[in-house]
């Protein structure tokens, strides 16, 4: 038996967010997470010093898309967490039927590095809360 999943569209929902240091140790990133997509953004200020324009508008932070990663199953919860010894910050990534990951970003290769695979096989822990 054999199971196909194809995805016909990207995710257009951000069900999640948070912010951290995940790329950089110097710089924080908004991560958000829609479906089953990691999208990473950078905050880019404005270069003025005042908080207003010349012209009385108040300046505008802007987004700049970093990276994004794709992922297999739906993201249930996220969060950030600084581990021992690291200078970036981690994401816990929870799954339905009570799977749990930590990823952090891989700067060798531009991609998600897995840490820790977790898998709670005690039907009171596969519950969902959501």
């Amino acid at each position: 038996m054999y199971a196909v999943y194809r995805q016909a569209h990207s995710p257009t929902a951000v069900e999640f967010s948070v912010y951290c240091n995940f790329i950089s140790s110097t710089e924080k990133n908004l991560v958000v997470g829609g479906t089953s997509q990691l999208f990473v953004y950078r905050i880019i200020h404005d270069v003025e010093v005042t908080a207003f324009t010349q012209h009385g508008k108040p300046r505008k932070e802007k987004l700049e898309q970093v990276a994004s990663f794709s992922l297999f199953g739906n993201i249930m919860s996220m969060e950030s967490v600084q581990l021992v010894g690291s200078t970036r910050d981690a994401l816990l990534l929870s799954f339905k039927d009570a799977k749990l990951s930590v990823v952090e970003y891989d700067p060798g290769t531009h991609d998600l590095k897995t840490l820790s695979l977790h898998y709670f096989e005690e039907p009171e822990l596969r519950v969902s809360p959501v």
